[in-house]
């Protein structure tokens, strides 16, 4: 007795959380149907397999690193297996390196050391119009630094 090798409908459908494989199995009962999660060569592939009187084998490639294999969901009712692939969820949090925060601790230490320096030097020698300039040279830098971190 000869099989007869069937090639079924299929339809991908992109949702916001998570894509949809739609595969007509008319004919075929639930108990004639296999589906599993196979990696071949590094590459993950859905396996559909089913047989009675007729054969259907058929391979959907998944790309790596989009949806969360873990969760991944077959649905079989009315001749329509569903698979539902859900999408990883991307963070939207920063990280913060501490490296970067404890330079600019230290260089913020530094600058500060520097600056009170320089006062007390133009100060100790009488030179008060330098200091009144020293402390407006300081807040247009500090503004400029401000306009530059936070782009406003």
């Amino acid at each position: 007795m000869e099989q007869d090798y069937v090639e079924p409908y299929c339809q991908w459908k992109r949702e916001k959380g998570y894509d949809a494989i739609d595969i007509e199995l008319h004919g075929f009962n639930i108990d004639d149907v296999k589906v599993a999660l196979k990696q071949i060569e590094g590459k993950y592939m859905i396996s559909i397999m089913a047989e009675d009187p007729r054969c259907l084998h058929k391979r959907i490639e998944i790309p790596n690193g989009i949806y969360n294999l873990e969760q991944i969901r077959a649905l079989f009712g009315n001749g329509k297996l569903n698979i539902e692939l859900p999408k990883k969820v991307e963070s939207n949090k920063l990280e913060i390196l501490m490296p970067k925060l404890e330079f600019k601790k230290i260089l913020k230490e530094d600058m500060k050391n520097k600056f009170i320096s320089a006062v007390e030097c133009l100060y100790a020698n009488g030179k008060i119009p330098a200091f009144g300039f020293m402390l407006i040279a300081s807040g247009l830098f500090a503004y400029k630094n401000y306009i530059q971190c936070y782009g406003i």
